[in-house]
């Protein structure tokens, strides 16, 4: 399905500009009907906007950081944001974590694959702005949505662990510019998964006990 648009409105010079040559046109070949006239200019002012259309105007939504504090071993914060993404209907695509020999205290990254929102003809404009701010592209045609669950876990001093979570999402557009082309979430997949990963680390926490 094609996203809808509301054509580019005219410029008030653009509209002078018609006016005067509609005024030039009707003096200089008064055997033309009005009607013909304003067919001619018509056209001419839709192939003036025409490339706009196809324009990229694209105003991202900021990057929503959403960070939590577990007071829980860090194994077992780390074992839960695997098991959240897992329950997101996700996969794990890397994860890497280290230990500062100094402190012995642990910190790493977990990323998921690129996660499935929709597909098809169900990809519509309308239905991607429900997770974000999506790309406007003039009769674009989008035939997908993801999205992508970043991590970043660190020991704190204070003996907790913190846990910052970005989403990223992305959408292929099959008509105009055929790419994938990246935005940020606004908020709500990132609250899905502040669920998710709640639960996950009292489910892990309870299997340690």
């Amino acid at each position: 399905m094609f996203s809808r648009c509301s054509p580019p409105l005219l410029p008030i010079r653009l509209l002078l500009l018609i006016f005067s040559c509609l005024s030039s046109l009707e003096y200089h070949f008064p055997s033309l009907t009005m009607k013909a006239i304003i067919s001619f200019l018509f056209v001419l002012s839709c192939l003036a906007v025409l490339p706009g259309y196809a324009q990229f105007d694209y105003t991202p939504d900021s990057l929503k950081v959403t960070t939590f504090s577990f007071q829980k071993p860090f194994p077992v914060v780390w074992k839960a944001v695997m098991k959240a993404i897992k329950q997101k209907g996700c996969a794990v695509e890397s994860q890497k974590r280290t230990m500062d020999d100094a402190t012995s205290m642990y910190s790493g990254n977990i990323r998921s694959e690129a996660c499935v929102l929709i597909s098809g003809e169900d990809s519509t404009r309308e239905v991607l702005m429900r997770w974000g701010k999506v790309p406007l592209i003039r009769g674009g045609v989008w035939v997908s949505g993801r999205a992508q669950y970043n991590f970043a876990v660190k020991d704190m001093p204070d003996k907790t662990v913190q846990v910052v979570l970005t989403v990223e999402i992305s959408g292929k557009e099959d008509f105009i510019t055929k790419e994938v082309h990246f935005w940020n979430s606004n908020g709500i997949l990132d609250d899905e998964m502040a669920g998710y990963l709640k639960a996950a680390v009292d489910a892990v926490a309870a299997q340690k006990n």
